[in-house]
């Protein structure tokens, strides 16, 4: 068993909204209301995933996809002009629940970097993670980012969730 590091397709956006659902229920209960979590999730994150894949993916958009025997273990979604002035924007990176810890995660970061270095024209690129999400906060500065302004999201239903911007020069 190998785990491979490729650029997702069309095809992917299935799988790859799964995971997104499955990471999504298993970290935002009690920032995601459970109605929306329990029952809408799978759906939204679908009809996402076909629009970024299959409908209009942008050309400064990157999905890499972490699979193993053509599992999809992980993804990881960057944005080239996610937000102007930022640099790149991490908008996701998710890790199958039973393969945390693993070094996926971090695999996925690297292959996202240098996809993020061959544009050639980025000295910085940013993510934002949920403020009381503590575990991956600590992950981002154990891998050397720097933890900025604070923010105010809004869920896909609806809700307001407080998130911390995240720096890290390349």
């Amino acid at each position: 068993m190998t785990l491979e590091i490729r650029h997702a397709g069309p095809a992917d956006a299935g799988a790859i909204a799964a995971l997104h659902a499955e990471s999504w229920r298993g970290t935002y209960r009690g920032v995601f209301s459970d109605a929306f979590l329990d029952r809408e999730v799978h759906e939204e994150r679908r009809r996402h995933w076909r629009e970024c894949l299959e409908t209009a993916p942008g050309p400064d958009q990157g999905v890499l996809l972490a699979e193993e025997d053509g599992a999809c273990l992980g993804f990881i979604c960057i944005r080239l002009e996610g937000e102007p002035g930022w640099g790149p924007l991490l908008d996701n990176l998710h890790v199958h629940p039973g393969r945390k810890g693993g070094g996926i995660g971090r695999r996925l970061i690297q292959a996202g970097l240098d996809w993020v270095k061959a544009s050639g024209r980025h000295d910085r690129w940013h993510l934002w993670v949920v403020e009381g999400n503590a575990p991956t906060r600590r992950v981002y500065e154990h891998l050397g980012w720097e933890p900025g302004e604070p923010g105010l999201h809004t869920a896909p239903d609806g809700a307001p969730y407080p998130v911390r911007r995240y720096t890290q020069r390349i």
